[in-house]
Formats: structure tokens, sequence, C-alpha cells
């Protein structure tokens, strides 16, 4: 396999490229994989649960406004999880030219 830019034939796995540099480089931010979502989906799920509780108990309508924040918020989430897996999954099928540092 040749680079498509420099056709150098002194290429590697994007991965394993990163996984190999030291802590210290500067290029271990550069090429480092997406970062993962940090939201946790229990709170959604507990948000709605809260909000369905508060519309039962009292009111109705504060209830389910906070429902239905907790759905949009659990949407969103879902919705950061499924770009961080089509990131990742680019990620994973990179490749970097170690001649001129090309990733393709």
């Amino acid at each position: 396999m040749q680079c498509p830019k420099c056709q150098s034939t002194n290429i590697k796995r994007l991965r394993g490229y990163w996984e190999d540099l030291p802590a210290e480089s500067p290029n271990r931010g550069r090429y480092a994989p997406p970062n993962e979502p940090t939201g946790q989906p229990l709170l959604a799920l507990l948000a709605v649960a809260a909000g369905l509780f508060v519309a039962v108990t009292s009111g109705v309508l504060i209830g389910l406004g906070i429902a239905v924040a907790g759905l949009l918020w659990g949407a969103f989430m879902v919705k950061q999880q499924r770009e961080y897996e089509a990131e990742l999954a680019e990620y994973d099928g990179s490749t970097i030219c170690l001649a001129k540092y090309h990733v393709f």
C-alpha cells in the first residue's frame, strides 16, 4: 500500500502509530482518537421518571416539562454516542504516511 499523496510505502495504521508515541510527544494530541461522550444516560432516565412522578403527584405541566426535558436530553446523548461511534470507526480505518504525515 502507498500514500496517495507522496507515493511513500512507509505507512502505518493511525491507531497503532498513536499507541506507539511516547507520552511527551507533541503528536500525541494531534493524532489521538476521538473523545468519548461523557453523558450519563441513567440521569436522563431519572429525569423522565421524576417528571412523571411530579406530573402524577402535583403539577401536571411542570412534571410533563421535566419529562420532556429528560427525553430531549436522552435523545441528545444518543445522537452524541452515534456520532462518536462513526468518528471512531473512521479513525480506526485511517492510515498515516510516516514520510510526510498525511492521514488517509
